[in-house]
Parts: C-alpha cells; sequence; structure tokens
C-alpha cells in the first residue's frame, strides 16, 4: 500500500527548493540547476498527492518541467551561470543580476521533445537572445510563486534560505516594488546584448568577489559599503 504524502513531506521539499536555489546563486557548478529543476517538479508533484493545488496553471513551472524532463530523460542542456558585471563602464539595466544561459539549438531540442504548452511556456518565461535563453528568469518567478503560495496555503517554513527569501518579499512590499521580473537586461546608451554577452559578462565567481568587497549583506539584503 502506497504511503500518503503528507503536509511534511511538502515542507521537506519546500524547504529543499529554497535551499537549492539559494546555493546554485552563488554556484558556478551547472550541476547547482539541475537541483533547482528537480526539487521543483518533485514539489508539485507531492502537493498534487498531498490534495494541495498544483502550479500546472504556471508557465514557469511548465518551462521548468519540460527543461528538467530534457535534462533528466534526454540529453545535457548545458548551461551557463553568468551575472551581468556590479561594476561596469557601460551603463546596464536590469531586474536581475544572474544569468542562466542554454544554448538556443539546446532549447529548441526541448521544445520539440515536448508539447505545445511546454514549448509555448518557455517562450513566455524565459528571455531569447541571438545564441543563447534565459531561464533564470523563469527560475526566479517560480520562486516568487512559490512563495507566495506558501503565504497562502500556510506551508511556510523557518529555514534561513526561505527567511531570506521572505526578507526580499517584504522589502518589496514595503517599497511598492514588483514581486515577478520580465528578465532581460538593456543598455540604455546603446550597444549590442549578444556582443555584450560573449564579452563583457562576469562569472559567478567574479560576481561573488565583488560582491563581498563592495556589500554588506543581512537579512538577505545587500548594503553598498564601498571600498576602503
Amino acid at each position: 500500500m502506497a504511503r500518503v504524502v503528507t503536509k511534511d513531506d511538502c515542507l521537506a521539499e519546500i524547504k529543499r527548493f529554497f535551499k537549492y536555489y539559494m546555493a546554485y546563486c552563488q554556484s558556478p557548478d551547472p550541476d547547482a540547476v539541475r537541483e533547482v529543476l528537480a526539487s521543483t517538479y518533485s514539489i508539485n508533484d507531492k502537493l498534487r498527492k498531498a490534495g494541495y493545488p498544483n502550479f500546472f496553471d504556471s508557465d514557469e513551472f511548465l518551462a521548468i518541467k519540460a527543461i528538467r524532463n530534457y535534462a533528466i530523460h534526454q540529453a545535457e542542456i548545458y548551461n551557463n551561470a553568468r551575472a551581468l558585471p556590479l561594476a561596469s563602464k557601460v551603463p546596464v539595466e536590469a531586474h536581475l543580476g544572474i544569468l542562466c544561459l542554454i544554448p538556443q539549438d539546446v532549447i529548441e531540442a526541448i521544445c520539440e521533445n515536448t508539447n505545445h504548452e511546454g514549448s509555448s511556456a518557455i517562450e513566455k518565461s524565459c528571455v531569447y537572445y541571438k545564441d543563447y535563453v534565459d531561464i533564470y528568469p523563469c527560475i526566479f518567478n517560480f520562486g516568487v510563486q512559490l512563495f507566495l503560495y506558501t503565504e497562502r496555503n500556510s506551508l511556510d517554513v523557518s529555514t534561513g534560505e526561505y527567511l531570506e527569501f521572505k526578507s526580499s518579499i517584504e522589502f518589496e512590499r514595503k517599497h511598492n516594488y514588483p514581486h515577478h521580473v520580465k528578465g532581460g537586461f538593456k543598455l540604455p546608451h546603446g550597444g549590442d546584448v549578444n556582443e555584450f554577452i560573449e564579452s563583457s559578462l562576469h562569472s559567478i565567481e567574479q560576481r561573488n568577489d565583488l560582491q563581498n568587497l563592495l556589500y554588506s549583506k543581512e537579512d538577505g539584503m545587500f548594503t553598498f559599503k564601498g571600498i576602503s
């Protein structure tokens, strides 16, 4: 007889998602994103089996599901975590400082190996460039959806990663900032974003080093401290 999935099972997977998500944001390891994708899929499965509302109406979830299925059952996705420079000679406008780039031909293969619903969700929730597709806005927005879901369904947890995400949400509420992002970036003074991707993005290690140098962190929020 199959064991009934409980609220505690769901809470365990929610904890796992935010743990993997926060680790991914700091990690240059290409495999780190696989943990996020896998946990996203597992969260929906456990919530559904426990009788909670599912995420099948979320483009972000459907996109992640399609990418996860391809990565697990088909082939490598060759994702590359990169970062917009914290200090740049060229002005950059963006809501997110991290990009998770997958080659365009891999995304095309993923779309060919999923249904119309999945491929349409990828197009709606990810950001397309010339040679790459950035799936990080999709992952970020799903994280927001999941957090808001935990509030609505009394599934909040007390891990450090969850509370850090909560601090960001509360900061946005206090200042009337939107929680979800469109993703992508602009060069407001002109320039080719595709060329910028090829030549001017930083590694995650470079971003972390510069962030530690320039900013102090408290309760998940960063404050500029300058260079002494």
